[in-house]
């Protein structure tokens, strides 16, 4: 019996009631389960976001140092970076001779800049010393690492006077100088049979590319590290518009003793880029390798390149001397041969 004003519901209104009940149920269920997800991805990304600025601060704490010699606080090292993501101690992967073969539209000549000397021009430690340790060369190509000066311990140089330069192998490849090139320099002696050693020169130094003069010519320059125990001399030129050079010297015949020396046109003096008396005479075993110390250098394309060989004598004979020259290119190789009797 039904009661009068009382509506009756069907059984197909009962059935889609309590579907609708059902999907708002899924509903708010879903619901939940996304606001759960986004507080897990909020967290997780907090969490990431406290992970990468410990990691960039404990770096930038690395190299933020007391030097005793200035009396204060200073970045040791490259410091413009998300640390991060980014390795300070990463060494750039890239090659010189990129282009030598191969043709690339639009290839722009670059500003660059050579690093041409680096000496300690004074030591609160006196001379002689033994020192070892590392110059870094960073560039905005990558702004990793590409060493210079690389010694251990166990193979210090010794510096008998301000007037000796530290012997520089590298860049590996022409430095471009868009805005900065930053040099770190971290210079140690040896002290008696303490494996630390002592610092001696520590600190940054930056070429400023958007101040060079605009002009045709060659800019020789040089900039001074005052740091704990000494202070080191950088010289450097500058070129506008300039191409990488990259050269290697084979031995053919015989044996070669004494100096080889490269040159860029109007810059003096040469660098020398093998010396017999420090890197060993080399004899040939068919087509030898002459093992250089620096093999890259940046070049204008209306400049010269040149290559001069001083052999010593034997038996009391005078040095002989000839040299090469070679004319940069935008791209491609070239090649010539001396003979000394």
């Amino acid at each position: 019996m039904a009661c009068v004003g009382e509506e009756e519901l069907s059984w197909e209104d009962l059935f889609f009631n309590k579907a609708a009940m059902l999907a708002a149920a899924q509903e708010e269920e879903e619901a939940e389960k996304e606001k759960a997800r986004e507080a897990e991805e909020k967290a997780r990304k907090a969490a990431e976001n406290r992970r990468r600025r410990l990691a960039h601060q404990q770096v930038k704490a690395s190299i933020l140092e007391h030097d005793p010699k200035t009396k204060r606080k200073v970045y040791t090292r490259y410091s413009f970076n998300d640390f991060s993501v980014f390795d300070i101690n990463a060494e750039s992967p890239i090659p010189p001779m990129r282009y030598t073969k191969r043709c690339v539209n639009g290839l722009e000549l670059q500003d660059t800049a050579n690093i041409l000397t680096v000496k300690i021009v004074s030591s609160d430690k006196g001379f002689p010393i033994d020192v070892y340790g590392t110059i870094i060369a960073r560039d905005s190509i990558d702004h990793k690492c590409m060493y210079l000066f690389n010694r251990t311990r166990d193979n210090c140089q010794p510096i008998k006077s301000r007037d000796e330069n530290l012997i520089l192998t590298g860049p590996g490849r022409g430095l471009v100088l868009l805005d900065f090139i930053y040099l770190e320099i971290d210079l140690k002696i040896k002290v008696g049979e303490e494996p630390l050693g002592e610092q001696i020169s520590k600190g940054l130094l930056m070429i400023d590319g958007r101040v060079l003069p605009r002009d045709e010519k060659v800019a020789v320059a040089h900039q001074t590290l005052e740091s704990w125990f000494s202070i080191v001399d950088v010289r450097y030129a500058t070129l506008l518009n300039a191409v990488e050079g990259t050269f290697e010297i084979k031995l053919l015949e015989g044996r070669f003793c004494g100096k080889i020396m490269a040159g860029i046109e109007g810059i003096q003096p040469r660098i020398v880029i093998y010396n017999s008396k420090e890197d060993g005479v080399v004899s040939c075993e068919g087509r030898t390798d002459i093992t250089l110390r620096r093999r890259v250098m940046t070049l204008r394309l209306n400049g010269m390149l040149t290559v001069g060989f001083a052999v010593c004598g034997g038996g009391g004979a005078a040095t002989r001397k000839q040299k090469v020259e070679f004319t940069p290119q935008h791209r491609g190789e070239e090649k010539k041969e001396i003979c000394f009797k």
